[in-house]
């Protein structure tokens, strides 16, 4: 399906364990959908912390980055790409690490994807825990990660929604906690598509607890906060099908305050 966006950061290859596909073929299929600006942002690789099937091993760093390095020049008269990783904020512990990453020049950003906390070097989802505690370490951990200033955005900040059985005022205060703090932060959230691909209901169910969500998006409109649109692309094959007319009309529906370019592109 071709895309009116110029730009998608959100993509993951297979080295993560759970995507698929060639790192050369994601571009290809970026530029076949019409994105002139691609970044690949993989599950970080930890230092001292394993997770098969979740994130690749630290010794996959150089790889990814070579890897990513050999596409920005082999395709920079056809796509703008861009090398980050999408990492969960674990505290002070690796706050330094990720300076590392960011100071590096084969590095352009990190984003903010909070899944799990950190417990004697094993990564815990928030989903495993109960609904009243899994739902409020999520939003605490997130905001403490947005406030850091390593992050460039947020990828699905709703991700939280799936995990209660309705929506409630408990709900709606971590989602105003988590606007508030993206608008303080100038820190564009992003509407991501990965439920959309599977369920094209969710993009207009008004009661949906899947992401987008849309009563934590109705806040969201409320602080007039940046907001981009997120692939999150685990295969190619989801730049082919992923419709980004509906991701742009959920957009417009909730109010929300799409950017125009990315922002990488907007900080230059």
């Amino acid at each position: 399906m071709k895309t009116t966006l110029p730009y998608n950061l959100h993509s993951h290859t297979k080295r993560c364990g759970h995507a698929y596909g060639e790192d050369f073929e994601y571009c290809d299929a970026a530029i076949k959908a019409g994105f002139r600006e691609l970044g690949f942002s993989d599950h970080v690789m930890l230092p001292g912390v394993s997770q098969p099937g979740i994130r690749a091993e630290y010794t996959e760093l150089g790889n990814y980055l070579g890897s990513v390095a050999g596409l920005k020049e082999a395709y920079q008269d056809r796509l703008l790409i861009r090398a980050g990783f999408e990492a969960e904020w674990l505290g002070e512990e690796f706050a330094d690490y990720y300076r590392y990453l960011l100071s590096r020049e084969d590095v352009d950003y990190l984003i903010l994807g909070q899944h799990a906390f950190i417990t004697n070097k094993k990564l815990v989802f928030f989903s495993s825990l109960d609904e009243e505690e899994g739902p409020r370490r999520y939003a605490e951990s997130l905001v403490e990660g947005m406030r850091s200033g390593l992050f460039t955005l947020v990828a699905h900040p709703d991700y939280f929604t799936p995990w209660v059985d309705h929506w409630d005022e408990r709900c709606a205060q971590y989602a105003h906690l988590i606007a508030k703090t993206a608008k303080e932060m100038n820190l564009p959230l992003e509407i991501n598509g990965s439920y959309s691909r599977s369920k094209p209901d969710v993009l207009t169910d008004p009661t949906s607890l899947l992401t987008p969500c849309p009563m934590f998006w109705d806040i969201v409109a409320q602080y007039d906060v940046d907001v981009v649109i997120g692939v999150d692309a685990h295969s190619p094959s989801h730049y082919e099908v992923t419709d980004y007319d509906a991701l742009v009309a959920f957009a417009n529906a909730h109010r929300l305050k799409l950017l125009p370019e990315s922002p990488l592109s907007l900080k230059k």
